[in-house]
């Protein structure tokens, strides 16, 4: 009697890795974003969680100890990180060529593999030890952004004072020149009598018609100084805000 094969269940493939990104932005268009209708950000991972397939805890110290990794420390807890990155250095290099001398004389001796396992233990405290140089590197780091940014500060403040030295030089240049335009005009006529009805004219006077015109030249000068500040201060703004220099 003949049986019919029962098809095996199909196995499902999981990746371990994120969907491309052509799949997502699909999903963040415009008309999705102003409807509210694009997927939110998912929260932050809280508790453990697994990565590449080991597990971490968010409670995790930054930098764990080798005792929590379950891996054994070759070097004191109170130590000089320079003398014992030396130590480890020499000991991986005498490790490996005890590994080569077992490889040429006997590739099956078990010594084959406890020498890779020591030298997995060597490399393993040497990266920890490495590791512990990262909050040093990160305020460092920081340490010269902040020099970078003081500098590009400080450049900006030197180019402003100069354009406002610059523009008070033109400033005092134009109030001399209106000064000497003013002594040098004629003195102003009496009043003039004539017209229809015996209608008398008011002289003009020119000497207030130079200060209003000078007038207008200083308000225009500090306009166009005011201007010159709040273009050099954007300019600042933006270059602070995109890390390129000015």
């Amino acid at each position: 009697m003949a049986t019919s094969a029962v098809p095996a269940p199909e196995e499902q493939s999981v990746s371990s890795f994120p969907n491309p990104p052509g799949l997502l932005y699909k999903f963040y268009t415009d008309e999705n974003v102003r409807a509210g209708l694009a997927p939110k950000p998912p929260p932050p991972a809280k508790g453990s969680y697994h990565m590449y397939g080991a597990p971490f805890d968010t409670e995790d110290a930054m930098i764990r100890s080798l005792e929590d990794q379950g891996i054994q420390r070759l070097y004191p807890q109170n130590h000089d990180k320079r003398a014992e990155l030396k130590k480890l250095n020499r000991s991986i290099l005498v490790c490996f060529l005890e590994l080569l001398d077992v490889l040429i004389n006997n590739p099956a001796s078990p010594a084959r593999n406890q020498k890779i396992a020591d030298l997995r233990i060597l490399f393993i405290n040497m990266h920890h030890l490495i590791n512990e140089f990262r909050p040093h590197q990160a305020r460092e780091t920081l340490r010269v952004i902040m020099e970078r940014q003081k500098k590009q500060r400080e450049d900006m403040i030197t180019q402003v004072q100069r354009a406002t030295e610059k523009a008070r030089g033109i400033l005092k240049e134009c109030s001399e020149t209106l000064s000497q335009i003013t002594s040098s005009l004629p003195p102003a006529e009496g009043a003039v009598g004539g017209g229809a009805g015996g209608r008398k004219e008011e002289p003009m006077d020119t000497s207030q018609a130079v200060g209003a015109a000078g007038g207008r030249l200083v308000d225009d000068s500090v306009h166009l100084l005011t201007d010159l500040q709040d273009a050099e201060l954007c300019t600042l703004i933006d270059s602070l805000i995109s890390g390129t220099p000015p």
